[in-house]
């Protein structure tokens, strides 16, 4: 199983923190004004979800040239 890196974790709360603006959003107009800049967070959220899953990928790949043999 992977570890999951610091990436895919900021991009989980960056989801979560904007999933609660939208929320907050649907109970008071005042952050029904900031709605678009929660869209935005999502976005970021997925985004960083992506580049962690992505690094995971790909060390995953190249962890056979990180070791070394010393004969």
């Amino acid at each position: 199983m992977e570890k999951i890196n610091a990436e895919t974790l900021a991009g989980i709360a960056l989801v979560l923190l904007s999933l609660i603006f939208m929320l907050a959003a649907s109970m008071n107009e005042v952050w029904a004004i900031i709605l678009p800049a929660d869209f935005l967070i999502l976005a970021l959220g997925f985004a960083f979800i992506a580049l962690g899953v992505y690094t995971t990928i790909n060390n995953r790949k190249h962890s056979h040239e990180k070791t070394t043999h010393h004969h």
